[in-house]
């Protein structure tokens, strides 16, 4: 098992994307799994999702709850997506003791969290 410090990774991903984001991360979000790649391929495809959607910059949160760390996602647009999201992301995020919440707001904004259990 290694320790995943979210906030790290979220900067990670951030920085290698040619994308506008605003970033509010708590520290402390630390994460226990045994391999970090598959989590950064379903941030990186959450991120292109939105992306996709919206011409304004990105909103990513993480905040340290009692249960868990929760990540959150959003972009404001007033498309609506062509597809949903990939089952897959879920199905991936189990290893990491994760659930995911799709907030459709049409017209609005789309906002997806990931919600961590300690």
């Amino acid at each position: 098992m290694q320790r995943i410090d979210l906030k790290s990774l979220i900067r990670l991903i951030d920085d290698q994307k040619d994308i506008e984001s605003n970033l509010i991360l708590d520290e402390g979000c630390v994460i226990e799994a045994e391999d970090q790649k598959p989590l950064i391929k379903v941030i990186n495809y959450v991120i292109n999702y939105l992306a996709a959607l919206t011409d304004k910059p990105l909103a990513i949160s993480l905040d340290l709850m009692a249960d868990g760390p929760l990540m959150t996602l959003m972009a404001y647009t007033d498309k609506t997506p062509e597809s949903p999201l990939s089952p897959n992301v879920a199905e991936a995020l189990t290893a990491y003791k994760a659930s995911l919440m799709v907030l459709d707001d049409s017209g609005s904004y789309i906002q997806i969290k990931i919600q961590f259990k300690k």
